[in-house]
């Protein structure tokens, strides 16, 4: 069934991270791989070496993030430092594939949900919806 890619597309549907256990031809398909970090950003990591360092891989990442109405025409946000800083959240975000970043400062209190607008304030059009990735845990 590692090989199955009919029934491999399914299960990495139910759980990305699934993707570890495919075939290493599975691996290497975009297709597969893209449905897998659909549902797990983390399940990039089992991809073949080459769709690892696919960018519109990782942009496509942001699809499996629940703070965009799936389908929108949104920008991908991907959080490349968030750490606390005495009394607030320092944070530097890439603004799509395009190489700009926005970064800043939050009170303590802050949400994802705050940090979610202040990107649409500062970067976006107010009425545009973004894909927040936020980095991966290391296992």
């Amino acid at each position: 069934l590692k090989a199955d890619r009919e029934f491999l597309l399914e299960v990495v549907r139910q759980n990305g991270d699934a993707l570890e256990l495919a075939a290493d031809p599975l691996k290497a398909d975009r297709e597969v791989v893209l449905e897998a970090v659909r549902h797990s950003r983390c399940a990039l990591k089992w991809a073949a070496d080459p769709l690892q360092a696919d960018p519109l891989l990782s942009t496509e990442a942001g699809a499996a993030n629940p703070f965009a109405v799936q389908g929108s025409k949104s920008l991908v946000c991907s959080v490349l430092e968030l750490r606390a800083i005495e009394g607030t959240f320092r944070f530097r975000v890439a603004l799509g594939v395009g190489g700009k970043e926005l970064d800043g400062d939050l009170p303590r209190s802050s949400t994802l949900g705050d940090l979610g607008r202040y990107i649409r304030a500062s970067a976006l059009n107010q009425k545009q919806c973004l894909y927040l990735i936020l980095p991966c845990s290391a296992t």
